[in-house]
């Protein structure tokens, strides 16, 4: 459903009009207000429009909101506007129907995530992709149409949309093209941010265009300090809002719960979450003795993401990993590398003959993962990490980090080691994967190590807890 005309214009020309009571005998429970009480049909007025939007946003079935759209059209209908309100009339319509439509380019929006820009549509998949943008007005629509496993019933996208900072929607998308409307109580100047927050491996979306009663929308300021995550199912929040024993969904993935969403937050940084779940540096779990194909992130790192499945849309079908990501959009000024879980499991799944040889090769693969990053990014900071769901493949890392800044003389590059989850404490997500206490006590220790290594100083006032 299209939201084009706010419901204010429907009934703008009933503004301070008599609202009688006995012509209309079609029961309609906005007819309630005395000819002369111009405060009380304002009052019905608002809320038959505040009903309608509040229908559309819930996505309620159509034809209910159209009932509810005929009764506030009905108000307008019986009673004529007097020569001496029209002005009031065109101030109202002006200021509050008139819906204008906007492409979601980074002249209009901030592009949060690795996201291109192609035909008219913005499309991304990764975690906690999507947009932010101001406007002065009351009300604007987001036009999201979906591949089609990111409405499938098993894996639906997760999105959330705060309204000035806070939550508005948080929920699945289950249609081909849906219409996410954010209505505010009052006009003025309101701040969007719209999220993608299951993963790539589970389904893209594009944002067909935004539309708003503002004449103009723009994007938020950058913040001063951008961070890169690379990770795996962990970085995902996988099953994040799930626990031990039961099947995951993208409906229990939340990667505004994961420690990376969590440690931007502390640092006030933009961020980009480049994070897969099952993958590797070197390989995930064996299933035929040897290296399971296409579970490395080094060699799709330079893409705009990757899905298990095709992205079929109605025009074709697509890619995220076929398509180039320009790394220039986004320069971090710190890359955290959590990767590693998956190696291990790698390793205990092949012959314990290959294991030292594989190891060499997974030490290797590291550095050289390093040396693309370095190149890419020629001051950032590189914080290596590993530990939430087990360090066993820690010291390799620290071997191939110092392999590689004896090498090279970087001195840019660290190592830390997080403490695995307190199962005992904070029990388990789903597949034995860090709930969201875990998430936050990782982002607590990195957030330190951060501070401790690079300097950086967080925010205190950021609450980061349940």
């Amino acid at each position: 459903m299209r939201l084009n005309l706010s419901i204010i214009a429907l009934v703008a020309a009933s503004f301070a009009a008599a609202i009688p009571l006995n012509k209309n005998k079609i029961y309609n429970p906005y007819f309630v207000c005395k000819p002369d009480d111009t405060k009380c049909i304002n009052k019905q007025i608002d809320r038959c429009s505040n009903d309608y939007i509040a229908c559309v946003r819930k996505n309620v079935a159509r034809g209910r909101c159209n009932f509810i759209r005929k009764q506030c059209k009905d108000i307008s209908k019986y009673y004529p506007v007097t020569e001496s309100e029209e002005s009031t009339e065109d101030e109202i319509t002006e200021k509050y129907s008139v819906q204008n439509t906007f492409e979601p380019t980074k002249d209009n929006v901030k592009i949060i995530g690795r996201a291109n820009y192609q035909d008219g549509y913005l499309w991304f998949g990764l975690t906690d992709s999507g947009i932010e943008y101001s406007f002065n007005g009351r009300t604007t629509t987001i036009n999201v149409t979906a591949d089609a496993t990111a409405y499938s019933e098993d894996m639906p996208a997760r999105i959330i949309i705060y309204a000035d900072g806070n939550v508005y929607i948080d929920t699945v998308i289950t249609q081909k093209i849906t219409d996410f409307t954010v209505d505010f109580n009052r006009p003025g100047k309101h701040i969007v941010r719209f999220l993608k927050v299951s993963e790539a491996e589970r389904g893209s979306i594009r944002i067909n265009e935004i539309s708003s009663d503002a004449k103009v929308i723009k994007p938020t300021a950058e913040e001063k300090l951008k961070i890169e995550f690379i990770g795996d199912s962990i970085t995902c929040a996988y099953g994040v809002d799930g626990s031990l024993g039961e099947i995951f969904s993208t409906r229990t993935e939340d990667g505004t719960k994961s420690y990376a969403f969590k440690t931007a937050q502390k640092f006030h940084a933009d961020y980009s979450i480049v994070a897969y779940s099952g993958f590797s540096i070197l390989s995930c779990i064996s299933f035929d003795g040897g290296r399971t194909p296409d579970s490395a992130v080094p060699p799709i790192y330079d893409r705009l993401g990757f899905s298990f499945g095709p992205n079929e849309f109605d025009d074709g079908v697509f890619q995220l990993q076929e398509n180039k990501w320009d790394q220039q959009q986004f320069i971090p000024d710190l890359v955290v590398i959590n990767l590693g879980t998956n190696d291990h499991t790698y390793f205990e799944t092949i012959d314990p003959s290959k294991v030292p040889s594989e190891t060499e090769a997974f030490i290797e693969a590291y550095e050289n993962f390093l040396a693309k990053i370095r190149s890419l990014y020629p001051k950032t900071r590189i914080l290596c990490t590993l530990g939430m769901m087990g360090q066993e493949v820690f010291p390799q890392i620290e071997e191939a980090v110092q392999n590689y800044t004896t090498k090279t003389g970087d001195e840019l590059v660290k190592t830390f080691k997080l403490s695995v989850q307190n199962e005992e404490k904070n029990g388990l997500g789903i597949d034995g994967h860090p709930n969201t206490q875990s998430q936050i006590d990782a982002t607590k220790e990195l957030v330190g190590a951060i501070e401790d290594l690079f300097g950086w100083k967080s925010d205190p006032k950021v609450n980061i807890e349940l």
